[in-house]
């Protein structure tokens, strides 16, 4: 499918409520599947809320769960894309990314920098994700999906756009920071800078679905966006309101975009590779 209609949804959660989550996703992606739309993507813990602290491992859901099967179900017609606590087959506990797609569900990314800093602790909660895999989806081609912090580490969107994928997705649940003057939050203009960069560097689309609303002492902001392969913003959410958009992603762009600068195109993954080892190496002297 070369002009899919990808809806992106900036949504508040309930804390610690599956249910209420739950119901607001199918709710959704329902009225996504009325408006012609071929995939919807939430936020970060869009299923959980954010600050769950010692109650993730009671929240925490293998993929196989059958109270995922409202969202399997409604996969028979449109791609969805959440993010959830993931119980892993070893008991493992993940800030995870959850595709569901033609009736069947799959973890795709496990969160792998949990930030410690600042307002932060995550790392008390969950284990850090172990892979970096771009993968396929009917509806949208190859994807890669992160989650927040992981876009910070210029690895994460680097090795999935390495490993073809045309569409990068960071699922966030970003707060606001305090910044002193008027004007945009200094948050907001940062996670535009890393979108927009990584878009351009990799001639990529890049989609960052953030979540609103005030959940403990955090307030998260939302500006949503979708970025295009030259990176210009095609689209973009308010600041603090829910909000559904609707981006029609057309994948020629791309094309064109690497036809005319093939800078992605030629990077040399056997030296990065070479010198990545050799760096390991040295520090292990």
């Amino acid at each position: 499918m070369l002009n899919p209609k990808l809806r992106i949804a900036q949504i508040d959660c309930t804390l610690a409520n599956f249910e209420e989550n739950l119901h607001h996703h199918c709710k959704l992606a329902e009225e996504a599947i009325r408006d012609g739309a071929d995939a919807i993507a939430f936020p970060e813990l869009s299923l959980t809320g954010y600050n769950v602290q010692d109650a993730a491992q009671d929240i925490a859901m293998h993929i196989s769960d059958k109270r995922l099967d409202p969202l399997r179900e409604l996969s028979r017609k449109i791609t969805i894309i959440s993010g959830g606590i993931e119980l892993s087959d070893d008991y493992g506990v993940y800030n995870s990314a959850f595709m569901f797609e033609e009736g069947t569900a799959q973890s795709i990314h496990r969160k792998i920098y949990l930030p410690t800093y600042g307002m932060f602790e995550e790392l008390r909660y969950f284990s850090a994700g172990q892979q970096i895999k771009a993968v396929n989806s009917k509806k949208l081609g190859r994807i890669g999906v992160a989650i927040c912090e992981d876009f910070w580490h210029v690895s994460v969107p680097y090795l999935l756009a390495n490993q073809g994928a045309k569409l990068l997705f960071v699922l966030m649940s970003s707060p606001l920071r305090v910044s002193p003057g008027p004007g945009t939050p200094a948050i907001v203009t940062q996670w535009q800078t890393i979108a927009s960069t990584y878009a351009f560097l990799f001639s990529s689309y890049v989609a960052c679905v953030n979540r609103v609303g005030n959940e403990d002492s955090f307030t998260y902001w939302g500006s949503s966006s979708l970025t295009g392969p030259d990176g210009t913003v095609v689209q973009a959410a308010p600041l603090f309101e829910p909000h559904v958009m609707d981006a029609r992603l057309d994948f020629m762009e791309i094309k064109r975009t690497r036809l005319h600068s093939s800078h992605f195109l030629d990077e040399d993954l056997r030296l990065i590779s070479a010198e990545l080892n050799e760096i390991i190496a040295s520090k292990r002297r």
